[in-house]
């Protein structure tokens, strides 16, 4: 079975306890109704379309999740069974994961216009210039291959690795 929440908007400045969204949900490629979340650490609401199938579909996916495993959250493995209420939950959680990583993407891409950036996944280190990116590499070659030698050497015992994106090979070799 194949639920999807579409036409999704998340609003971060109104999430409280959970997050604040409203979103249609998709039954077997069938628009079946919506789901909101206020925010305020309550349920997220599901709402049918009103039509027979659109009931029927979402009693199909509400059985249907009823099948799925538990899953566990926090450090005592907090047990919650599965429904189609925190099915959707999930789905938010992961599209909301993405707008957030989309986001830390795009702040790192300005600047890596200024900076060498060394790190990983979850962290980063920032070897910023007084000119962009850019200017340094062409203006200053030598002294921009030596202090990012050094930099990566610096932080390879960490497991960091250079993240931009910007920088041509002949510098990397």
């Amino acid at each position: 079975m194949k639920i999807e929440l579409k036409n999704f908007k998340f609003y971060d400045r109104l999430s409280e306890e959970t997050y604040c969204f409203v979103g249609n949900v998709w039954v077997n490629g069938v628009k079946c109704g919506s789901a909101e979340n206020s925010g305020k650490g309550g349920c997220t609401s599901i709402h049918s379309e009103g039509t027979q199938q659109s009931k029927e579909l979402l009693k199909q996916a509400e059985e249907y999740c009823l099948t799925l495993p538990p899953y566990y959250i926090g450090k005592n493995n907090f047990v919650i069974n599965m429904n189609l209420e925190h099915y959707i939950d999930t789905l938010a959680d992961k599209m909301i994961s993405d707008i957030y990583k989309q986001k830390d993407a795009q702040k790192m891409r300005k600047k890596m216009q200024n900076a060498i950036l060394i790190g990983n996944e979850d962290e980063y280190r920032t070897i910023a210039f007084k000119m962009p990116l850019k200017d340094v590499m062409e203006k200053h070659t030598d002294y921009f291959k030596k202090v990012l030698k050094e930099k990566l050497d610096k932080y390879a015992k960490d497991n960091y690795r250079l993240l931009n994106t910007n920088i041509p090979q002949q510098f990397l070799n």
